[in-house]
């Protein structure tokens, strides 16, 4: 009984408080951030034209459309060799490489940007990044294994073999492709991980995805090809990513504590966000039957 009264008191109070938290507020003051510029740059081992983004960080309340950043200077150098990247006239902001470059494992990957004045004082600014390309072991197989043991959720597993090449903490992205088509088609959906306890170990067997029977575009029919992409990463992306996402969702408990900043490798720290990413890649298939 006294459980009971001591529940009663409790939602009482609850009421009291939710009744006093209905006050419209018809207008709230935010001050006006200073501007930054955002990143979003990679090269790979992929021969392919290797892409940097540039945009505008704005107010909070958005009030208006992300600004791309036109007309800047762009170029990716490992020490000897430097790519310089011309702006997509059809995509501004973003620039790209040549077709015919790619990045090469162990070597020292550094971005900078030039010719580009966020805060609008007539004095352009430069910005740096750097990222090691760091390497990879091939994908030995993958294997689709079934998994109906909860009828409420029946999945086809995809599961990694493959031996981590050691040497230290090595940290992994995995994408997704069926029939050509990507499924982890955004930062939510990426599968990341390290080698913590497995290190110069055999993944044997590792899941790195879950195609779920209730969703039409994973749901698996005979002849389909599921693709499994293996990215080397380094831990400044992996960091970043997983930030990105734990930031997003909603803290539990509800009152915890406010989220940090996002990390980002774009110096100077102060004016900038976002991340420069140098990473392998290893690709394997196999067809469903």
């Amino acid at each position: 009984m006294k459980k009971l009264k001591t529940l009663i008191i409790s939602i009482s109070i609850l009421s009291v408080i939710a009744a006093g938290c209905t006050e419209t507020i018809d207008n709230i003051q935010l001050d006006t951030t200073r501007p930054r510029l955002v990143v979003e740059g990679y090269i790979s081992t992929d021969t392919t034209r290797q892409m940097v983004k540039l945009s505008k960080l704005g107010d909070a309340l958005m009030k208006d459309q992300i600004q791309v950043i036109s007309n800047a200077l762009i170029s990716i150098s490992d020490g000897t060799t430097t790519f310089r990247l011309t702006e997509d006239q059809t995509k501004k902001g973003t620039y790209f490489t040549s077709p015919d470059v790619f990045g090469v494992t162990g070597r020292t990957y550094t971005l900078l940007i030039k010719n580009v004045d966020i805060n609008n004082d007539q004095v352009m600014e430069e910005y740096s990044a750097q990222s090691l390309l760091k390497p990879l072991n091939p994908i030995d197989s993958i294997h689709l294994v079934y998994n109906n043991l909860n009828p409420r959720f029946k999945n086809w597993s995809v599961n990694l073999y493959s031996m981590d090449p050691g040497k230290g903490r090595n940290f992994y992205l995995f994408k997704v492709l069926k029939n050509n088509i990507l499924l982890t088609d955004s930062v939510f959906k990426y599968s990341i991980g390290d080698n913590n306890g497995f290190e110069g170990q055999y993944f044997n067997g590792f899941p790195v995805y879950s195609l779920r029977e209730e969703r039409n575009d994973e749901k698996l029919i005979p002849g389909d090809t599921i693709q499994v992409e293996m990215y080397g990463i380094t831990e400044d992306y992996y960091s970043f990513i997983y930030s990105y996402i734990t930031d997003y969702y909603p803290k539990v408990p509800i009152f915890s504590g406010p989220s940090a900043n996002i990390p980002s490798n774009i110096q100077p720290f102060d004016d900038a966000v976002g991340v420069f990413a140098a990473f392998s890649i290893k690709r394997k298939s196999i067809i469903f039957k």
